[in-house]
């Protein structure tokens, strides 16, 4: 007799369990939809060096940088040259071409365009394009 109350216990148990895995709760539901998004970083170094110093060597103000998805997405921003990078965030996930250029104190162009082909964008995560502007690259 005790057995069989044991094993009716544990069987209610068990199917009070089941039925709360189909229940899903969810907190502070806006209505909107959410999208998968990640961002870029753009380390930036002049001539093989991460000195901030040689910003002000080359007459450089400011680091410019371009991403596009091939679909004619196109975000571009412009940064401190001393920072040594810029993030561009939210990006949905997928694939894109980044072109880098650096600006002088006017916001014109005095560098070749560094150009990374295919960098990949994963949801919550950054992904890190290194780029190096050799000296001769830089408009004196």
């Amino acid at each position: 007799m005790k057995l069989s109350k044991v094993l009716s216990g544990l069987a209610s148990c068990l199917l009070a369990a089941a039925s709360l895995t189909g229940c899903v709760i969810v907190d502070h539901d806006d209505g909107h939809a959410h999208y998968a998004s990640g961002s870029i970083t753009v380390a930036l170094t002049i001539d093989g060096s991460n000195d901030p110093w040689e910003c002000f060597d080359h007459d450089v103000s400011g680091i410019a940088v371009s991403v596009d998805d091939g679909d004619g997405f196109v975000v571009q921003e412009v940064g401190d040259c001393e920072d040594l990078g810029l993030t561009i965030d939210d990006l949905y996930e997928g694939y894109y071409d980044v072109d880098v250029w650096l600006v002088d104190f006017d916001g014109y162009a005095i560098s070749d365009i560094a150009r990374v082909e295919g960098v990949d964008v994963l949801d919550g995560l950054d992904t890190v394009v290194e780029v190096d502007f050799p000296w001769h690259w830089i408009d004196p």
